[in-house]
């Protein structure tokens, strides 16, 4: 996946973390985006509309963790049921230069596949 084309820094005395986007990434801003991946709750809800989608499953005791440029935060239109499977969304994809959070991919307007 193209999403290793951002460069990660941290802003240590200001807690944020900063991206630059390679050419390639930066056409895709703002553009129709469908991806697969592992959901990753962001609150206690079986359902929810906000999460974030991972490379590698998050409870997988045997896989590395998952790096910043392997995670994009999704805001679906409809609440999606928690799932260990791999899932698939399409929604708009925006990229985030400055994130406390070390989330720099955001998919809005997304649905479930």
């Amino acid at each position: 996946m193209f999403f290793h084309d951002a460069r990660v820094t941290a802003d240590e005395a200001k807690g944020v973390y900063r991206a630059t986007f390679s050419p390639l990434l930066k056409k895709e801003d703002g553009s129709s985006f469908s991806i697969s991946g592992y959901m990753l709750p962001v609150d206690a809800s079986t359902t929810s509309p906000h999460f974030v989608l991972t490379r590698r499953s998050a409870g997988c005791p045997f896989c590395p963790p998952n790096e910043p440029t392997e995670a994009i935060e999704v805001f679906t239109t409809k609440p999606v049921a928690y799932t260990q499977s791999p899932i698939t969304v399409e929604g708009t994809l925006h990229l985030v230069t400055e994130s406390g959070k070390g989330l720099f991919f955001k998919l809005d307007e997304a649905r479930k596949l």
